[in-house]
């Protein structure tokens, strides 16, 4: 008698189950937040005003402590080495090429032109790696490349204890979260988008810490 009053189904079976997914997700669009991409681009193109600030500190001396092949950001200088600034400098430029060599030979361009260690070869290879910077940081294996942009330019500002003459600084604004920090002319740092200051160890602080956290979570994907 129940069985007169059962409703029946819309459908004459259970529907099928959906097809799995098969797209590999990405951190970011497709590996970077676009915050993110603008930190490293900010780096990347102070590395060369740090650089020229610690060769400046050493001028004469700009050969003696070159060793060709050096690479890798946790890499130490030799102790016997008349110029230490001078090593840590080879050792940006070779890190420099190792990602310029491999992007031209993958973007079917010619090779690197063969040149000088020194100021001039260092601009130029951070001249072309600004300029393919958004191919670059589209491609899974930017994410090193990426990370050793932020620390080098930690460990630069460390060593010269100050910022390029540019006064727009990476880093986002503790407060607002806006990239809009800039260094004063008293050597205060201030967003401009909320008027936080901050003093030079506030800022390299904000600095560390925000390097730290992007470090976290592109190993944490």
């Amino acid at each position: 008698m129940l069985a007169a009053w059962r409703i029946p189904l819309p459908y004459p079976a259970e529907p099928a189950l959906p097809a799995p997914v098969t797209i590999r997700p990405y951190l970011g669009d497709p590996v970077w937040h676009p915050g993110c991409v603008k930190l490293i681009w900010a780096a990347l193109d102070q590395l060369d005003d740090l650089a020229s600030q610690a060769q400046a500190e050493v001028d004469g001396h700009r050969d003696a402590g070159a060793r060709y092949g050096r690479t890798g950001i946790t890499a130490k200088t030799h102790a016997g080495s008349p110029s230490p600034v001078s090593d840590t400098l080879d050792e940006l430029y070779g890190d420099l090429v190792k990602v310029e060599d491999p992007w031209r030979q993958a973007r079917g361009y010619r090779t690197r032109p063969q040149r000088a260690r020194g100021g001039p070869a260092r601009r130029a290879s951070i001249a072309f790696l600004l300029d393919e910077l958004d191919g670059i940081l589209r491609d899974p294996w930017s994410v090193d490349f990426g990370l050793n942009v932020l620390a080098w330019h930690h460990r630069l500002s460390k060593l010269t204890k100050s910022d390029p003459p540019t006064r727009r600084s990476p880093i986002r604004c503790p407060r607002c979260s806006e990239r809009q920090v800039s260094r004063t002319d008293d050597g205060y740092y201030q967003c401009q988008a909320c008027e936080k200051l901050m003093s030079q160890a506030e800022h390299d602080r904000a600095h560390s810490e925000q390097a730290d956290e992007l470090d976290q979570e592109v190993h944490a994907s």
